[in-house]
């Protein structure tokens, strides 16, 4: 590197003098006088200099007081009476330094060497300098090449920079600067996102991080930031024209958009991201239609085939009446209370709030509310109790285990309380991980005392239970303490 252009703005002839004895071991590139202003003006002018040496002398401190104003780097001359207030003023440049004078101008050997350092820094600050320039130029060519928009808000909400994205909801960026950022926001979703409506909801409650509000111009950073806040923008081409939109929120930033010392202390604003999801918007919503559709058509199946199964029932129940034998009129009520029981789980599907199973403890109440109005059971002093918990079944094991429990139910209140006996009936029913356990039990006479024939002995009801229970997969056990048991235990198929 070849050594420094030097402007010696001096007035004293002397000192002109002795600054250019020193240069022939300076190492200076060139040595320039100038008399006058002028002068050193046209110097400039034609970067002809790296560096400036001048004092307060030089044409009586004009030339000082406004060296702020020139191009260069500075080291200035300093007498010791000068004031140190002056001397701070003066060189605001931070590639600028001083010397000060001595008496016997020993200040002439430190020169060479702060011209060079002053130099050295002025260029090391233009290299930097050089980089961020060609860096941000490359942050805003990114920023104007995304599709999302990406925003800056001052600490009230207003923009400070928009890039072109905007103009896909037909905004000029230019024109918005300044703007409320409600400006763009659909007018039905702004109280939902304005700091002032959602901060005063929220007022003495402690929010955390996942609670945190989700606001268009948020102010925090971290996990309390605004992420993935749907919202829908105005479209500047109708009057009812907007996009549904996602916001990610970075708060925290100067107005300026940076974290840096000169802005402490001030108001903080906000930068962003705007995302158009319309097209994925659109999509939910007609996945939801088609969804809310397709729940209206399961409900009217349920209600159809309850109605249709309780129309067999009511066409077994006319029958019945018109039957004169007593073994075939029992034939009939059992049939009535197997497809009622059917029916009843396409019931309780009909009216609950999704089509995930049946709600096991609402259906036996149902059931035995059925079966006790069907067997005379509140009139005999028979009581019913059901524990079924939070189990729900599909479809396909529901209609079994209905079955079943119909007929273990049915058999208690036919045979387990004879004569005058009170008693009661238990349905209970569990699950783990793996398994679902059912279990109905009376505290009745017990199977041997009653007309039950036992499992390995043929008949109707013993086979039925059986079958569903193949069904099921599921392992069967009776047991008889103080009454009669029967337990069903078969895999979970959720």
């Amino acid at each position: 590197m070849s050594g420094p252009r030097v402007l010696f703005a001096i007035d004293s002839e002397a000192e002109r003098a002795a600054l250019a004895g020193i240069l022939p071991g300076a190492d200076f590139a060139e040595a320039l006088f100038p008399l006058t202003i002028a002068e050193v003006e046209a110097l400039v002018g034609t970067d002809a200099a790296d560096v400036i040496v001048t004092d307060f002398r030089f044409h009586s401190g004009a030339f000082a007081d406004w060296l702020v104003l020139w191009p260069l780097p500075v080291v200035l001359l300093v007498d010791p009476s000068d004031k140190a207030e002056r001397i701070e003023r003066t060189l605001r440049d931070e590639s600028s330094l001083f010397l000060v004078r001595d008496g016997e101008g020993h200040y002439l050997e430190l020169l060479p060497g702060l011209v060079r350092k002053v130099r050295n820094v002025r260029e090391s600050l233009s290299r930097q300098n050089a980089h961020l320039v060609m860096t941000e130029h490359q942050y805003l060519n990114l920023l104007q090449a995304i599709p999302d928009i990406v925003y800056t808000l001052d600490a009230e909400g207003c923009f400070l920079y928009l890039n072109d994205s905007v103009r896909n909801l037909g905004f000029e960026p230019e024109k918005l600067i300044g703007k409320h950022f409600s400006e763009i926001i659909h007018p039905a979703d702004v109280p939902k996102v304005s700091r002032t409506s959602v901060l005063k909801q929220l007022k003495g409650v402690c929010t955390g991080d996942e609670k945190a509000p989700k606001l268009f111009d948020e102010r925090r950073a971290g996990e309390r930031m605004t992420r993935n806040l749907e919202l829908r923008l105005r479209q500047n081409t109708g009057p009812d024209g907007y996009l549904y939109a996602s916001v990610n929120a970075y708060g925290e930033v100067s107005c300026a958009g940076w974290q840096l010392p000169e802005y402490e202390n001030l108001n903080l604003g906000t930068v962003g991201i705007i995302r158009d999801i319309t097209v994925r918007k659109e999509h939910e919503l007609e996945l939801e239609k088609a969804l809310a559709a397709k729940e209206v058509l399961l409900k009217e199946i349920h209600h159809r085939v309850k109605n249709n199964l309780q129309v067999v029932s009511s066409l077994l129940s006319l029958q019945e009446n018109v039957v004169d034998d007593e073994a075939a009129r029992r034939v009939f009520i059992e049939c009535q209370t197997q497809i009622q029981s059917m029916a009843m789980v396409h019931e309780v599907l009909y009216r609950s709030a999704n089509f995930e199973g049946v709600e096991m403890q609402a259906y036996f109440e149902r059931l035995v509310d059925y079966l006790s109005t069907v067997y005379d059971a509140g009139y005999r002093g028979i009581l019913c109790e059901v524990a079924a918990g939070e189990v729900i079944l599909n479809l396909d094991d529901a209609i079994p285990v209905a079955l079943i429990v119909n007929e273990l139910v049915s058999n208690a209140f036919k045979h387990a309380f004879p004569a005058s006996r009170t008693g009661k009936v238990r349905i209970e029913m569990s699950q783990t991980e793996s398994e679902r356990r059912l279990r109905v039990s009376d505290d009745g006479v017990g199977f041997a005392a009653s007309r039950l024939a036992k499992l390995s002995e043929p008949g109707l009801g013993s086979e039925l239970i059986q079958a569903l229970a193949a069904q099921l997969r599921a392992s069967l056990e009776r047991v008889e303490s103080e009454g009669s048991s029967t337990v069903l235990v078969f895999p979970r198929r959720d």
